[in-house]
């Protein structure tokens, strides 16, 4: 069926990029973070919740072992392990189970998806504090380099330096900061960029927010420099809705979406159903193409749990997503008379 342009107000409306403006339409449209995909990326500590297979019992247990993280990162202030811990669960917990969910509710629900964002952009700012000096800790002067600090001395264009010699400078500096991050660093990598891109998509016309998009990009790109398909693809992945919410010269676009799940698809090798409401969300939502997207809420369905009972949660909650989805698809397509959702 030829796909139809939506003339709902919000919607994507065919396969031209939407002007900055709509950003924040977009970002929520795509669920920018990709709420079980994230979940997707834990391990260590999280695994028996990983592996759960009772959304409600990890979604009421999950408080609890933010705390008990927390309990131990007081014994061992700036321990790296203890810190990523506890910063990842904050990530995980806001995107699985707060502005996951949120992005489900009726438009007219406009409070309940207020409160829920703010909720969850104060869960990705905590766990940015937390890895952010861990982030300076291995690399010394990096966040000032990216952009998201003022430049310190370190960094600081000597006096009488042009615009260009000044920028040069900071490329120069920004490029040796990123080198410093080795293989052992990917998990921090990845997890600083979630936290950044996290509070990015709850509010992209935010100055606060928007100036971590560069440095979560440059993070993200050296994390996937470092190790290709990390985490069974969880870098890709996060990259699909990336590169499907932004604009071509913000560093996103259409093909490199596309890119990105083929790549993403063969890592996790047919098996990240969070990969599929990733696409159908991300992608054919943005190209107007309902086909495209019904297509792989089916294929997000026909992930079975039990095939990879490790990934158990996050696997459920995506299937649980596309479910709703599927019955909610006449929110993003004008759909031609006799046309009935799945």
């Amino acid at each position: 069926m030829e796909a139809v342009k939506t003339t709902k107000k919000g919607a994507p409306g065919g396969a031209k990029r939407a002007p900055l403006s709509r950003l924040a339409l977009l970002l929520a449209a795509a669920a920018a973070l990709s709420s079980c995909a994230i979940l997707r990326a834990g391990g260590n500590i999280q695994a028996v919740f990983l592996g759960e297979e009772d959304p409600a019992i990890a979604e009421a247990s999950f408080p609890t072992l933010i705390k008990a993280s927390e309990l131990l990162l007081s014994g061992s202030p700036g321990d790296p392990s203890a810190t990523l811990t506890t910063a990842s669960l904050y990530v995980m917990y806001a995107s699985a189970f707060v502005s996951g969910p949120a992005d489900l509710l009726r438009d007219e629900e406009y409070e309940a998806k207020a409160e829920a964002a703010a909720r969850a952009g104060a869960l990705y700012r905590r766990a940015f504090r937390l890895l952010g000096p861990r982030l300076e800790a291995r690399s010394p002067g990096i966040l000032a380099a990216l952009g998201y600090e003022s430049a310190g001395a370190g960094t600081a264009a000597a006096p009488g330096a042009s615009a260009p010699d000044a920028a040069e400078r900071l490329a120069e500096a920004a490029k040796a900061g990123l080198a410093r991050f080795k293989k052992a660093d990917v998990g921090l990598l990845y997890w600083s960029a979630a936290s950044l891109l996290g509070s990015f998509s709850l509010d992209p016309m935010s100055f606060a927010a928007s100036r971590g998009l560069a440095p979560a990009m440059a993070l993200l790109a050296r994390a996937n420099e470092l190790e290709p398909g990390w985490n069974a693809g969880s870098i890709e992945e996060l990259y699909v809705s990336v590169y499907a919410s932004l604009p071509d010269y913000m560093g996103g676009g259409m093909a490199k979406a596309e890119d990105a799940f083929r790549l993403a698809e063969g890592y996790s090798k047919g098996g990240s159903a969070s990969l599929y409401v990733t696409y159908a969300t991300s992608i054919a939502v943005t190209k107007d193409d309902y086909p495209g997207f019904v297509a792989a809420l089916k294929k997000a369905l026909a992930v079975d749990p039990d095939d990879r009972p490790e990934s158990r949660l996050p696997i459920v909650l995506a299937r649980r997503r596309a479910e709703v989805l599927l019955t909610q698809a006449n929110r993003y397509f004008l759909l031609p008379e006799g046309v009935e959702q799945p």
